[in-house]
């Protein structure tokens, strides 16, 4: 993996920077791009790339410090393109959110920067920020063939994607593509393989799980895995292809072959590096679960529609409130597909005589056995809080009043819901909430008292509403 813009030469990393160097090589990077920002760190930076091999910097003047960015400055970046392993001129744009610079200082430092790129034959790496119309005006302007490089951190509509493709640029995808709020799917799939690379944008932008804590380099492995869920591809394919582009835009590998030749004696430990970076292709589920059991309870709502002929009538009738409890199976067969088997017990005593308020009522309560059988969609499987849908059949035996159960009911069982998987260190812990309808295909026909003691024989179709929380244990194998 490349990590294609990572600021590891800020204050943010003094304090730890062998550290995370060090991480981000266990994570499996091959490299880390490092843009400027101001003039004060380049000190830093050219010592990072003298002391790793691995580490290459980017030289130019950011649109935060356009209004500083005097005839003098500029001559520097243009002078500082041909040294040791620098690859790109960046970052560099326009930033219209922040008011540092006037946006005419901005284009007019952007244009100059674009112009030197070209002139040295090297990429450039953009900042945009509530700029795309001008920076792609500038960028179609500066076009003459020679003009190639990245849209960092790219968050602009699917139309400006459009634009930018058009004029043979890339873009690349930081830790904002796992948070939370994030739902521009068809964006990150309209992006051609080879035209999208990987960030951290450390210390900034830190992907989820960690939101909210420094971002570093070795946290690029969660950009591409939730670039492969959404791409629906493999974490391995996401990673080669992204590798290759960088290395293609940058011109990595010629770089590293001088590097590799200039530290005769390497071998063996890039041997090792090698076999890492294999080990990191091996995909692995955020929250593995197999075969889980558990079980569930909820309140059950039995909703009747009664026909008497006899009347030339028909009247709803519900009993809500009544609590059913019972176990469930499941076995996942794939990341988004779950199989269920679940049983369910519910007794209604509602219909029990009582002198007050049911005083022609049964001697003995109706009681309600469930099995269903089903699956349930799994809509983003690798996330902490999973949505589904459910669907299947099932039968439900009654017994009426004390009376032998009956022959199955056929019920048709739709649902939606939701869990949570909580891992542990003896497997995955996963609460849930459904709510699900049991639709008894075939209609009853039997006695039913009224509320003045007269009975008529009816034609009743029911179903069961039957919102239910579920606790599943899913074991490590």
């Amino acid at each position: 993996m490349v990590d294609t813009h990572a600021h590891i030469d800020t204050e943010a990393f003094d304090a730890d920077r062998d550290a995370v160097l060090q991480r981000a090589r266990a994570a499996g990077i091959e490299a880390i791009i490092i843009p400027a920002i101001t003039i004060e760190r380049t000190a830093v930076a050219e010592q990072l790339v003298a002391e790793y091999p691995w580490i290459y910097r980017a030289v130019g003047i950011h649109p935060h410090h356009a209004a500083s960015a005097t005839p003098a400055l500029l001559e520097q970046v243009e002078r500082s393109v041909t040294a040791p392993k620098v690859v790109a001129v960046g970052e560099i744009g326009l930033d219209y959110y922040y008011d540092y610079a006037p946006p005419a200082v901005q284009r007019e430092v952007f244009r100059t920067q674009l112009r030197i790129a070209k002139h040295a034959g090297m990429p450039v790496i953009i900042h945009n920020r509530q700029a795309d119309d001008d920076v792609l005006e500038l960028l179609e302007q500066e076009q003459d063939g020679s003009l190639r490089g990245v849209l960092h951190c790219f968050t602009s509509p699917l139309p400006v994607l459009e634009r930018a493709l058009a004029l043979g640029f890339c873009v690349s995808f930081t830790g904002n593509i796992t948070f939370r709020r994030w739902s521009d799917v068809e964006l990150l799939r309209a992006v051609p393989s080879d035209r999208f690379m990987l960030e951290t944008d450390s210390p900034y932008m830190t992907p989820e799980p960690h939101r909210g804590k420094r971002n570093e380099p070795a946290f690029v492995r969660m950009i591409a895995e939730r670039l492969a869920v959404i791409r629906q591809t493999t974490l391995e394919e996401t990673v080669m292809t992204t590798t290759a582009t960088a290395k293609r835009l940058f011109n990595l590998a010629v770089i590293g072959m001088l590097v590799f030749l200039a530290s005769v004696g390497a071998a063996h430990p890039a041997q090792q590096d090698q076999e890492a970076d294999s080990a990191e292709f091996e995909y692995v589920h955020p929250y593995p679960r197999v075969v889980g059991f558990g079980g569930l309870v909820g309140p059950n709502t039995i909703v009747e529609t009664q026909t008497f002929e006899a009347l030339n009538r028909t009247q709803p009738l519900s009993y809500e409130g009544i609590p059913a409890f019972g176990g469930l199976a499941v076995w996942e067969l794939t990341d988004r597909l779950m199989v269920e088997a679940a049983y369910l017990y519910s007794v209604n005593r509602k219909v029990v005589y009582d002198p007050v308020t049911n005083p022609y009522g049964q001697r003995n309560p109706d009681s309600y056995h469930f099995l269903e059988l089903g699956a349930r969609w799994m809509l983003n499987p690798y996330s902490r809080v999973v949505f589904y849908g459910f669907g299947g059949a099932g039968s439900v035996w009654i017994s009426r009043d004390g009376s032998p159960l009956s022959a199955p009911n056929i019920c048709i069982t739709p649902g939606i819901g939701l869990f949570i998987n909580i891992p542990t260190p003896f497997g995955m812990i996963v609460p849930g909430g459904e709510w699900r309808l049991n639709f008894m295909l075939a209609d009853e026909r039997r006695f039913v008292t009224m509320s003045n003691g007269e009975r008529y024989i009816a034609t009743i179709s029911t179903f069961f509403s039957i919102p239910r929380f579920t606790l599943l244990y899913f074991p490590k194998w």
